[in-house]
């Protein structure tokens, strides 16, 4: 739990407990913000719920470094979706709300982002067979529906995204819909998640 808190300095952190760590601060250097002590307490004043992105975790080594911990890097064989970046981890989606709960004692967390991005091609049936993002979300899911099964007060969950559009990183070279767009004639067919996922929200559960 102390990499998580380090590791989430300069957002959860600072806004739960009204400081940065002496640890980022130093980390960060020159590039460490500026601020005033009534800007962070405008930054933690109270919140109704903490709202969460979780995509990928980091594997986590305890040693005796001055942080007591190192992040271990991924070797060139890791999993990752279709960008580079989005590393395969379902058990993040797992321990991510239980550090929030137990660190800072939230207690409404909603996921705010997690999703995946795919390669995504229609078929002659004009049909996407994501199958690579059900997997995905099946994993991802069934380890939410773990921490909440263990009393981890995750009130809702966003899927990032209902439809395909321009990522932020990997612009219109991979989707993260559960709709395919047809970016000339912007025309939009469910992909097979999308089935997938209807039957999720329906059942509230995984199956």
């Amino acid at each position: 739990m102390r990499a998580a808190r380090e590791l989430n300095a300069p957002y959860m952190t600072v806004i739960q407990e009204g400081k940065y760590t002496d640890a980022y601060l130093a980390a960060a250097g020159a590039d460490a913000p500026k601020f005033t002590p009534e800007d962070l307490k405008i930054v933690s004043s109270p919140l109704d719920f903490a709202g969460i992105n979780i995509y990928t975790p980091p594997y986590i080594r305890a040693d005796s470094s001055p942080l007591g911990f190192t992040v271990v890097p991924h070797p060139k064989s890791y999993p990752h979706m279709a960008s580079s970046w989005l590393s395969i981890g379902p058990e993040a989606l797992y321990w991510g709300p239980h550090h929030v709960t137990k660190i800072w004692n939230v207690k409404e967390i909603y996921i705010t982002e997690n999703g995946c991005s795919s390669s995504d091609v229609p078929a002659p049936d004009g049909i996407v067979y994501d199958s690579d993002r059900v997997m995905h979300l099946r994993n991802y899911l069934t380890q939410l529906q773990r921490a909440t099964g263990d009393g981890v007060p995750v009130k809702g969950y966003f899927l990032w995204s209902l439809m395909d559009n321009f990522e932020w990183a990997d612009g219109y070279t991979n989707r993260f819909g559960l709709h395919y767009v047809d970016y000339a004639s912007q025309k939009r067919t469910p992909k097979l998640s999308a089935a997938f996922y209807r039957e999720v929200i329906s059942r509230n559960a995984v199956t």
